[in-house]
């Protein structure tokens, strides 16, 4: 039997700052799982994911524009993310208008 699949959607059209969209990452983590508003945060809580997720990033054009230089640093912590866990899937898409 297949195991579910958890979904974690950034919409990159809701996202105005660094903190909206760890925000939005922090919502939608599975139960249990804390995340403070910083990149190390991010990577830790990434990186303890024990169940299969894809996380979703939609309107990556936007989010280079709101997030300016840090959406390479999150991008980076990211990848450094899903080098790490198995279980961390990454698909990008259109923004949901």
């Amino acid at each position: 039997m297949a195991e579910d699949i958890r979904i974690i959607t950034i919409d990159g059209s809701l996202i105005g700052d660094r903190e909206e969209f760890f925000e939005a990452v922090r919502k939608q983590l599975p139960s249990g799982i804390l995340m403070a508003s910083n990149l190390d945060a991010m990577h830790d809580a990434l990186t303890t994911i024990s169940s299969f997720t894809t996380l979703r990033i939609l309107g990556v054009e936007i989010l280079e524009v709101s997030l300016g230089r840090d959406w390479p640093r999150i991008h980076r912590v990211i990848q450094d993310s899903l080098d790490e866990n198995y279980n961390l899937s990454l698909e990008f898409g259109e923004a949901e208008l």
